[in-house]
């Protein structure tokens, strides 16, 4: 068993040593494209357009985003920070949680209890986060004006609608 979690995590180390350089050498993300255009308009944000949960209504109308003052943009800058700090702790407990779940299932002589545990443990970090990703919303919906709320919720729904929850498997 030694051999195997030896074997394991100097496959980690190993791929993490030759993947990190290729992700510094990588092109950057698209999520954010400069003078990406949409039906012939330009985009807001100085030609930036955002790909992600607060750039879902571009191209269809009316944005809840585009329309906050300067004291919501702030105050939803904020929150969106708190969130992502909070959601990437979450993420890596959850990646450390599923690594060990392997570990254990990989073992010569697994333990059951061990590995209901560590799935009880993994279920608890899911709720988190889908605890955490909803307050945020509600948070960033009490700043908002009726109208902006509705293009919120608009949002929301058609994200929902589309399979969307996220950016991708998480």
């Amino acid at each position: 068993m030694r051999t195997l979690t030896t074997i394991t995590l100097g496959f980690l180390i190993t791929a993490g040593g030759i993947g990190l350089p290729l992700l510094a050498t990588a092109d950057p993300s698209p999520r954010w494209e400069q003078g990406m255009m949409r039906d012939g308009n330009m985009m807001h944000g100085g030609g930036k357009r955002y790909k992600g949960m607060y750039g879902a209504m571009h191209g269809s109308g009316h944005s809840w985003k585009a329309s906050l003052t300067d004291e919501q943009r702030k105050k939803v800058d904020k929150l969106r920070l708190t969130y992502k700090r909070d959601k990437y702790l979450l993420k890596a407990k959850l990646k450390q949680a599923k690594v060990e779940f392997a570990l254990l299932i990989t073992k010569d002589s697994p333990s059951k209890s061990d590995i209901n545990s560590k799935i009880d443990q993994i279920t608890k970090l899911k709720k988190e986060k889908l605890h955490l990703k909803a307050n945020h919303k509600i948070s960033i919906r009490k700043l908002l004006t009726e109208d902006q709320r509705v293009q919120f919720d608009l949002a929301v729904l058609k994200r929902m609608a589309k399979g969307k929850h996220g950016r991708g498997r998480r």
